[in-house]
């Protein structure tokens, strides 16, 4: 029955709506390499990954892309013992800063690791700026999936996951914040125990009443793992939404809280829409070992890719409000892993992915050709004639409405619903059209 209901569901995926893969990068490492994918206003983006030709050298490389131009590969930082886990986020400034952990893992003396840390590195106008040692040195223990995340006034916060040296592993869930004077001591939100404790997997978003939401998994026995979901100051506060799962990831659209996870190969989303978090619900059978990414794009959808439960296809699924889509198809090979997505800032959908199938590593990038259709008939009969429009500006007495069909005072880049006329009461628009509004 298992398998069935997997072939079924892998059946039902919908095809064609992304473009031909193209290769960013070959030779790309084969763990903690990424990739990191960071969108900025516009349809401008970074990826993050990193590279590698002999062990255990790495560099953390980057290309821009603009439009539906990639810019050429930009060597960032070369760590002789090693670089891992790049982690990026767009500043308050509007700048890139990219994170990433230097150094080997942890069976050297402390005086031969004095320089292992996780180290930014921030986007000028039109160059990087030199590793700053954000935390270190880390001479006993070794970071591992790095993230960074904005705080509700826009301000950075980084947490990764922490594993003590030598073979009796233990993660514990650890925290930065930058402020004006650089980055603040790490501090431990969840520790670990070993044997029998592990906690692991943390992703921020701007908070509520709080800075931040966090979440992160705690593994207690072989059948017990469970997801919390917190806000957070400088430490956890509240009382947390706790989900049976593991592998969970968090993001933040305008309205919508959306949080994923998994149970087994199984791939499941909540939602939290101010007022508390939904119960799981299915979004797709046999998820790979890769886990599952997520974000939020600039009208507020969500959108989650994953790898199939053979490792042969890239999926992903949106949310515009109504629940979780049919999964698509992004792209099929031999054996694919480490999926992201994210959305530019015109509500472009991306996904790039490591592609294992040939004799080295490849980072590979696909964009959906569309936007997925939007529920025009709630705008009445008037919005059958919509025609897409680009606009750098809102006309006097005009209305704007998101995808969702919900009133937008002060709209960004994007897509958008134009109307004029609005009726008493807020009846029916005497015209409605489609737009892009660009700045």
């Amino acid at each position: 029955m298992r398998l069935l209901a997997i072939t079924a569901a892998l059946a039902a995926v919908a095809v064609g709506q992304w473009s031909e893969p193209v290769t960013l990068a070959e030779s790309v490492a084969t763990s903690g390499s990424g990739p990191e994918f960071v969108p900025m206003q516009g349809d401008t983006a970074w990826v993050f990954w990193i590279h590698q030709d002999v062990w255990p050298e790495g560099r953390l490389m980057a290309r821009c892309l603009t439009g539906d131009t990639w810019g050429e590969p930009e060597l960032l930082s070369v760590g002789p013992n090693g670089i891992s886990w790049p982690a990026g986020v767009v500043d308050d400034s509007g700048r890139v800063l990219v994170a990433y952990y230097e150094g080997s893992y942890p069976t050297k003396s402390p005086a031969d690791q004095d320089s292992q840390g996780i180290y930014t590195m921030t986007r000028t106008d039109t160059v990087w700026s030199p590793p700053a040692l954000a935390q270190g040195p880390l001479a006993q223990v070794f970071p591992a999936f790095v993230r960074l995340g904005k705080a509700r006034d826009g301000s950075v916060g980084m947490i990764w996951d922490e594993r003590s040296g030598g073979y009796n592993g233990r993660d514990s869930v650890m925290v930065s914040r930058k402020t004006d004077g650089g980055w603040t001591p790490r501090c431990c939100l969840a520790p670990g125990r070993y044997p029998d404790v592990y906690c692991h997997s943390g992703s921020l978003v701007p908070g509520d009443s709080t800075d931040f939401l966090v979440v992160f998994s705690r593994w207690t026995d072989p059948d017990t793992s469970e997801i919390e979901v917190w806000g957070m100051n400088d430490s956890l506060v509240q009382a947390p939404a706790v989900f049976r799962g593991a592998l969970p990831m968090l993001a933040r659209g305008q309205t919508t809280r959306f949080l994923v996870l998994t149970r087994g190969d199984t791939l499941l989303g909540a939602e939290n829409h101010g007022a508390g978090w939904s119960d799981p619900l299915l979004i797709a059978y046999g998820l790979g070992s890769s886990g599952a990414a997520l974000c939020a794009d600039p009208l507020g959808w969500g959108w989650v890719c994953w790898p199939s439960i053979t490792h042969q296809s890239v999926l992903a699924s949106y949310n515009s409000g109504v629940g979780w889509s049919r999964p698509e198809t992004v792209a099929t090979s031999s054996y694919l892993g480490s999926p992201r997505i994210a959305s530019d800032g015109l509500g472009n959908p991306h996904c790039v992915w490591l592609d294992y199938s040939g004799g080295s590593v490849e980072l590979r990038h696909a964009r959906r050709l569309a936007r997925p259709g939007v529920e025009e008939g709630r705008f009445k009969p008037q919005a059958a004639h919509i025609t897409p429009t680009i606009v750098r500006c809102v006309p006097a007495g005009s209305f704007v409405f998101d995808a969702m069909g919900r009133r937008v005072t002060n709209p960004k880049s994007g897509v958008y619903f134009l109307g004029q006329g609005l009726g008493t009461r807020g009846q029916a628009l005497r015209r409605m059209r489609k737009v892009v509004i660009q700045r």
